[in-house]
């Protein structure tokens, strides 16, 4: 069908020049703003609901986290109906500061806390996420640049010994990879709840975190960016997220996300002449829309492969056919059908050129993140990678569900834990 492969050669086509533009980040070489503040004072506001699975060791954490000068810790349990408000009782101290909130939002809860936050820095955690000791102290540090207004650092998956939590680790360190490489041209658009830092002045000028939508912490670098600030990206900080690891809560995150990124584009995308406009946010909605339309013509061509080798001649299962889903759904099909091409058993088209190109370019990605971050390749790698494609497959068909979010007005940041 001419009208199917030029579809997919558009996309493959652009596939490839994002991830050349990738590859031009990493050999551009640029030197950070010089040093020329230095804090004495930094406020950890951590916003919680439901959290009573991680929360103590997530406050403990930031305890024991490194700060020359001040650190006071605020916690807001946002309308909890666990034994959350129980848990953070027993830290209550002068320098650990606790707001109760009759389920307001994250956004919302956030801003209650900076009313009261005396810190000249202020940094935002995830109240199940566990920061290294060394965090904050390096975040200052990338704050404290000329013109640097907020950084954020490395995220990892802390529980991923959990079965889909592998590929959520990939996932997390490889975005952390593309952040860093964002940075050189401030065109990074995420500063993550898990862990960033912000000087509490220009939190102050841009009126806190907004309530209009699930991913604020995306709206508030933007915002960020237009008013002419950079944020910076620093290796060394690094925090170990727990993630919903059961269908519901898998789910639940994943539809917020692309929620959210949705109402991102609905309130942000625009002809500008920032880096986030030109490239980054052009990017999401590109991402956004390949995923549907290549995850719907890869579906269609699985399933009338399928039906045409196997199911239109009565057999639904058989070695053969769980062979051809393996090949589908792991790298071994893209190697096999690579070394066909090469050896001439399948054509040598101008989308099989670039489809094999597109796809050894990005491995590469994903392991250089994993050795940067993760310094080994271990077999909780290794799966992920080789079966990434029903992963991809998931979070196509939760893209799709969240389609008819572009025509609701309003979207409020409200969050659901359990």
């Amino acid at each position: 069908m001419p009208v199917l492969n030029n579809i997919q050669l558009f996309f493959t086509v652009a596939f490839l020049l994002v991830l050349l533009s990738y590859y031009a980040l990493i050999f551009i070489k640029r030197d950070k703003p010089k040093i020329v503040d230095h804090f004495s004072s930094i406020s950890v506001i951590m916003p919680a609901h439901n959290e009573e699975k991680y929360i103590a060791e997530s406050i403990k954490s930031v305890l024991a986290a490194k700060f020359d000068g001040k650190k006071e810790v605020i916690i807001i349990n946002d309308g909890s109906t666990d034994r959350t408000q129980d848990i953070i009782e027993r830290f209550k101290s002068k320098d650990v500061k606790i707001i109760k909130t009759n389920h307001l939002g994250k956004a919302a809860a956030i801003n209650k806390a900076l009313e009261i936050a005396q810190g000249e820095l202020i940094a935002i955690i995830d109240a199940d996420s566990d920061i290294h000791e060394d965090a904050l102290q390096e975040l200052a540090k990338e704050v404290g640049r000329q013109g640097v207004a907020a950084a954020c650092g490395v995220v990892k998956v802390k529980n991923r010994n959990k079965f889909v939590c592998m590929w959520l680790h990939i996932e997390l360190v490889y975005n952390s990879f593309i952040r860093s490489l964002y940075t050189k041209i401030n065109a990074n658009v995420v500063t993550p709840g898990a862990l960033s830092v912000y000087r509490a002045s220009v939190l102050k000028e841009i009126e806190g975190f907004s309530t209009k939508g699930f991913s604020e912490d995306m709206d508030v670098a933007i915002r960020i960016i237009r008013k002419g600030y950079k944020i910076s990206f620093s290796e060394d900080a690094i925090s170990e997220t727990n993630m919903p690891y059961d269908p519901k809560g898998f789910f639940r995150q994943r539809t917020r996300f692309a929620r959210g990124a949705i109402d991102i584009l609905k309130r942000h995308l625009r002809l500008n002449k920032t880096s986030i406009d030109v490239y980054t946010l052009p990017l999401i909605f590109f991402t956004y829309t390949q995923a549907i339309i290549m995850g719907s013509l890869t579906l269609y061509k699985i399933f009338s492969d399928y039906w045409l080798y196997f199911a239109s001649k009565g057999v639904f299962l058989s070695w053969y056919a769980v062979k051809f889903f393996i090949e589908w759904f792991s790298i071994v099909g893209f190697l096999h059908w690579t070394f066909d091409v090469f050896t001439g058993a399948s054509p040598l088209t101008l989308l099989a050129a670039i489809g094999i190109a597109s796809t050894f370019l990005t491995y590469p990605l994903f392991v250089i993140a994993i050795i940067k971050y993760d310094r080994k390749i271990d077999l909780r790698h290794i799966i992920p990678i080789v079966f990434m494609f029903p992963f991809w497959f998931l979070v196509m068909i939760v893209y799709t569900i969240c389609l008819p979010e572009y025509f609701k007005k309003d979207q409020y940041n409200k969050w659901e834990k359990n």
